[in-house]
C-alpha cells in the first residue's frame, strides 16, 4: 500500500534522540541489516521500499511502498537504500555474568556499535552502558553494531551498579597497569573500557581491583577504543 504524508511525518520524528526515548520502535535501513534483525528473530512491524523493491523476501503484514524522497525523510541518511523497516526495541534480561564490559562514556555511536558487535561475537555475557554513554537506539549505532543491539543484554546503570558486583572489575588504564598479556581471567569478570578521550574515570579506577594495558608500538599514543576493546576481549579469553 502507498504510505501517507502524516506516516512519513511520523516516522520522522524517530530521527529525534527525544522521539526516539519516547517511542517503543525504531527505523532500522538496508538488506543486510534487516536480514541480520530477522535472524535475530526480531518481527518487522512495518516495512518500507520503493517500487523498485516492493518484490522482496521479507514477511511483513504491514508492507508501504515509499519514493526515494519519502526514504530520505524516514531514514537519517541523505542516499538512503531502498528498503527499511520498523522494529520494536527488545530488553533482554540479563542471567550468565561470568564476562561482562562496562562501557564507561563512550560517545561516538560508530564506536558503541562497533563494541557491541565484537562482544557479541566474542561471547560476552551482556553489556552495561554508564548513564554518561551515547544513546543505545541511536541509528548509527544500530548500523556499526550489525543489528547485534537487538541480540546481546544490554543494560545502562552507574557505579553504584560496579560497587554491588561480586565480580573481579578490571579496568582498562594507560599507566600503572600490568599488561594484559599476563593476565589471567577470573570466573568473573567485568571488564571496563573507558571513554574514547579520558579512558576510565578516576571514580571507577579508585574501585577497580586491577588495571590492565595492551602494549603498543612508542610511536602511537593510543588505539580506537573500539579495536581496543576487541584486542582485551580476545586476549581475556585465551
Amino acid at each position: 500500500m502507498k504510505i501517507t504524508k502524516n506516516k512519513v511525518k511520523e516516522l520522522a520524528k524517530l530521527n529525534q534522540k527525544k522521539y526516539r526515548e519516547l517511542s517503543r520502535n525504531v527505523v532500522v535501513e538496508g538488506v543486510r541489516l534487516i536480514e541480520q534483525i530477522n535472524h535475530y528473530g526480531i518481527e518487522l512491524e512495518e516495512l518500507y521500499s520503493t517500487e523498485r523493491f516492493q518484490n522482496n523476501s521479507f514477511l511483513c503484514k504491514n508492507n508501504f511502498e515509499v519514493t526515494e524522497q519519502q526514504l530520505q525523510k524516514i531514514t537519517d541518511t541523505k542516499n538512503p537504500q531502498p528498503i527499511a523497516a520498523l522494529v520494536q526495541k527488545k530488553k533482554i534480561c540479563l542471567k550468565d555474568n561470568n564476562f561482562i564490559l562496562y562501557l564507561d562514556g563512550i560517545k561516538e555511536p560508530g564506536n558503541l556499535g562497533t563494541i557491541i558487535r565484537t562482544a557479541t561475537a566474542l561471547n560476552v555475557d551482556g553489556i552495561i552502558l554508564s548513564p554518561n554513554c551515547c544513546e543505545l537506539y541511536n541509528p548509527k549505532v544500530i548500523r556499526a553494531s550489525l543489528g547485534t543491539v537487538f541480540q546481546l543484554p544490554i543494560e545502562i546503570h552507574g557505579i553504584e551498579w560496579l560497587k554491588k558486583s561480586d565480580a573481579t572489575i578490571v579496568s582498562t588504564a594507560m599507566k600503572n597497569a600490568e599488561k594484559i598479556l599476563a593476565f589471567s581471567k577470573p570466573q568473573k569478570i567485568i571488564l571496563v573500557i573507558g571513554s574514547e578521550a579520558f579512558g576510565v574515570s578516576d571514580e571507577i579506577l579508585a574501585i577497580s581491583h586491577k588495571t590492565v594495558k595492551i602494549p603498543i608500538s612508542k610511536n602511537i599514543e593510543s588505539l580506537n577504543v573500539a579495536v581496543a576493546t576487541g584486542i582485551a576481549i580476545f586476549q581475556i579469553n585465551r
